[in-house]
């Protein structure tokens, strides 16, 4: 009779106990969403520092995979691959395939920021391995970049063809001088083989702003990274190797 007794003490304990547990995650699903909701922590951004030392790295130059025009909550979107009636063919032909801008440092420590003709791939394509050829001789300073502390960003001077492209989008005779490096999304890696590693695309946005009567229009260039590697120049003009894009 004890352990008659026993044992259905112990059941009954164990049915005790699921009640309990049951009712914990009932009020505990009831309380999501209220104002005593516990949220986590965002992850904090780059510092600058960490920013320019992603962002300043040989080896990587950002080819345009997309722009974007957003005139208030009017966004439109331009897959550079596909023909469209923004941009007429000398732009989408001539111009955003051999775009390749890279950021570095100069005489003195000084930031640059330049841009070369590069063919090989670009635009939204799967991330791999593709032949490239850069062009030596069409490397050409846009200017110096600075650090903007107010807005956190890196303010640059626009390289040729990315104000081009923004002239011609906004259709006037506006023609921007300066733009700048999004803090979002920030530059992944440091080098070549911490992006071989990761096998994904690594991308930033170059925005430039257009103050127009009826309000702000920014213009937004998707730039996706362009690692070169296995370089071998053959002439004086021309640096072959693959880009790992």
């Amino acid at each position: 009779m004890v352990k008659k007794h026993g044992k259905a003490g112990r059941e009954r304990w164990t049915r005790i106990c699921l009640m309990n547990s049951l009712l914990f995650v009932t009020l505990s699903l009831l309380c999501c969403g209220t104002d005593n909701e516990v949220k986590p922590e965002s992850t904090p951004g780059l510092t600058k520092a960490e920013f320019l030392g992603r962002l300043i790295v040989q080896e990587r130059y950002w080819r345009i995979e997309e722009i974007s025009r957003q005139e208030e909550d009017q966004i439109a979107t331009l897959n550079v691959r596909e023909k469209t009636n923004m941009l007429s063919n000398y732009y989408l032909n001539d111009v955003i395939p051999l775009v390749a801008v890279q950021f570095g440092r100069g005489y003195y420590g000084k930031g640059v920021v330049t841009e070369s003709q590069m063919t090989g791939a670009y635009g939204k394509v799967p991330f791999g391995e593709f032949q490239c050829t850069l062009m030596l001789k069409s490397t050409k300073e846009s200017g110096e970049w600075s650090w903007d502390n107010e807005r956190k960003m890196m303010k640059l001077p626009l390289p040729e063809s990315i104000r081009s492209l923004a002239e011609a989008l906004s259709g006037t005779d506006w023609r921007p001088d300066s733009g700048y490096v999004a803090n979002e999304p920030a530059p992944l890696f440091r080098g070549v083989e911490e992006a071989r590693r990761a096998a994904n695309p690594e991308r930033i946005r170059i925005l430039v702003e257009e103050e127009t009567m009826q309000g702000k229009i920014t213009y937004a260039f998707i730039m996706r990274a362009a690692w070169m590697t296995d370089v071998e120049k053959r002439d004086a003009e021309h640096k072959f190797g693959v880009s790992l894009y």
